[in-house]
């Protein structure tokens, strides 16, 4: 094994352990980790990013839930736009790679990350102004189910879990708290994850070039080690940082996955 594999397994395990507090998946870093570090074809990328997005969303649910940060009937009803946009945007994902190349997900990604941070300021900065209580899902259903299936669309596009775009649905439009909001993105993020994953492996067939690439003990093995990270990172996170503290992570993860695909465009152009 050379130290370019091992660093990425490290950054990868990294990336679990800092991002199962909140909300996120970690696929926004995972994509350009195999992308870029690990030489993979986007459409691999994608699937091993799912694979991981999966294992932290159940890890970090698992801990949030049973530290009663979640809310499953808001996640029952996120689910029901989620998961069929989580199929969709496997089919378009395929599509658009075979016609437009690799570009068009750096693109989409980019756009999606544009939106999450300035929603996160916005919220933020309100936040700061007033205080802050939960609005009913039955107040703003339409407008929550819109924002999960466009959750549900980037997952299966883009190889990640939504965790982004769930977390801003739950706190600039349910008003949730830090914990509550990212303890609910991952309920549903870890439904939405294995629809688009399994759409992938069926539609995209690249998923014996991955078992030969890294072995089937790997595949078995290093996901496992992903979940653990992520449930005792939430677990210490929930109880040792503050909340404003992890609003401030949410945010620079997020920056820097979007410098990293503006560096591409720049080294492409």
């Amino acid at each position: 094994m050379d130290i370019i594999t091992i660093m990425s397994m490290i950054s990868l395990l990294v990336v679990a352990l800092a991002f199962s507090p909140l909300g996120l998946g970690g696929g926004v870093l995972y994509v350009p980790i195999f992308y870029y570090m690990l030489d993979w074809e986007m459409k691999e990328a994608v699937i091993g990013s799912l694979t991981l997005v999966l294992m932290v969303s159940i890890g970090s649910s698992l801990a949030h839930s049973k530290a009663g940060y979640s809310d499953n009937n808001v996640a029952n009803i996120g689910r029901l736009t989620a998961i069929p946009a989580a199929i969709i945007g496997t089919v378009l994902s395929g599509y658009l790679i075979d016609i437009l190349g690799d570009i068009i997900i750096k693109i989409l990604a980019t756009i999606i990350l544009v939106f999450v941070i300035e929603r996160t300021i916005k919220q933020m900065r309100s936040s700061l102004k007033e205080s802050y209580k939960e609005i009913q899902l039955s107040d703003k259903k339409r407008e929550y189910m819109i924002g999960t299936a466009f959750a549900g669309l980037s997952s299966g596009m883009l190889g990640i879990g939504g965790g982004a775009i769930l977390v801003t649905a739950n706190r600039s439009i349910l008003q949730m708290d830090t914990n509550k909001a990212a303890g609910t993105s991952f309920l549903v993020a870890a439904t939405i994850v294995p629809v688009a994953l399994l759409s992938h492996i069926i539609l995209d067939g690249v998923l014996g070039g991955i078992i030969d690439n890294i072995g089937l003990l790997t595949i078995i093995t290093f996901p496992l080690l992903v979940l653990s990270s992520s449930f005792f990172g939430a677990k210490y996170a929930i109880k040792k940082i503050p909340k404003n503290t992890i609003k401030i992570v949410f945010l620079v993860a997020i920056s820097l996955s979007l410098i990293r695909y503006l560096i591409d465009f720049v080294l492409l152009y």
